[in-house]
């Protein structure tokens, strides 16, 4: 094999809570994350030494700081293949949007090196490496349906949902994670914290594989922070619910917000009045599926 391509699924968080701030300096959390069928592509090409990126966005870079970059070294040092790779990368994933863009690239820049070169590294071990290049990453190549616990690297697949649809708006805003959890450790007091029974409860009606059926037990710990700096995003859950939406929420740190709808047609009606306030998108859950296209 000489050329492959891979898709890149985006993720949402279902649910997020930040139980505290750990003695490394990361936040101990508990999530439900879901892979959704919005899609960076990822194109690999064989050349005989070194390692080649190239993104069509041009905010990213092409070079050694691009997080592509690091994995595919990343999976040279671990293989120690002395061919090389060129990488072309397709953004369709908005960029600091809470989607995991960067992460999703990475994980299936791990996942396409392991095919192109028939190196039959499991799984297992790539997610065991894969922290390395960021907390979202091990999910990121496990995709589907999953708990994510400790720094939101420690991943436990859940029962698949399977049916619904999501409509997305992304405002356009760039929010720094890092920045989000900085705000967030003031916040972390026995009064705020989330009931943690929720997860408990959110899992039980996750195993009917329905988005719909968990409408009303969404959240994310993170939304109190970014809501107060960017209230647009406030307006813009107002309008999903107004427009349909069953249950609106803030994926991961911002600034994406999505809607679970109960059929397309009132996701495209939702993305269609929305279309003002930014880039929209309309999705479905996708299992955990890992391969190429060719």
């Amino acid at each position: 094999m000489q050329k492959l391509t891979l898709k890149a699924p985006a993720k949402i968080n279902l649910y997020l809570n930040v139980l505290g701030k750990r003695k490394d300096g990361y936040h101990e959390i508990e999530s439900v994350a879901q892979t959704i069928s919005v899609y960076d592509i990822l194109h690999f090409e064989k050349i005989k030494r070194g390692i080649q990126v190239i993104c069509d966005h041009p905010l990213l870079p092409s070079g050694e700081n691009n997080l592509v970059y690091k994995a595919a070294r990343l999976f040279f040092n671990l293989t120690n293949l002395t061919s090389g790779v060129k990488i072309s990368v397709e953004k369709k994933i908005p960029l600091e949007a809470g989607l995991g863009g960067g992460s999703t690239d990475a994980a299936s820049t791990l996942l396409g090196l392991n095919l192109l070169f028939d190196t039959n590294i499991p799984l297992s071990h790539l997610v065991d490496i894969s922290s390395q290049l960021g907390t979202d990453v091990p999910f990121c190549l496990i995709r589907g349906t999953a708990l994510l616990r400790g720094r939101g690297d420690k991943v436990y697949p859940l029962p698949p949902i399977k049916e619904g649809w999501i409509v997305l708006v992304y405002p356009k805003i760039s929010i720094s994670t890092s920045w989000v959890y900085s705000q967030i450790s003031p916040r972390l007091t026995p009064k705020s914290s989330h009931n943690k029974l929720t997860i408990d409860e959110l899992k039980k009606k996750m195993v009917s594989g329905k988005l719909i059926e968990i409408k009303n037990l969404l959240y994310n710990k993170l939304e109190e922070v970014v809501i107060d700096k960017f209230p647009i995003l406030e307006s813009i859950k107002q309008e999903m619910k107004k427009g349909g939406a069953k249950g609106v929420l803030m994926s991961g740190s911002g600034s994406t917000i999505f809607g679970i709808v109960e059929d397309v047609e009132t996701g495209k009606k939702i993305a269609n009045q929305l279309r003002e306030k930014g880039k929209t998108f309309l999705a479905q859950p996708t299992e955990n599926k890992q391969g190429g296209l060719g």
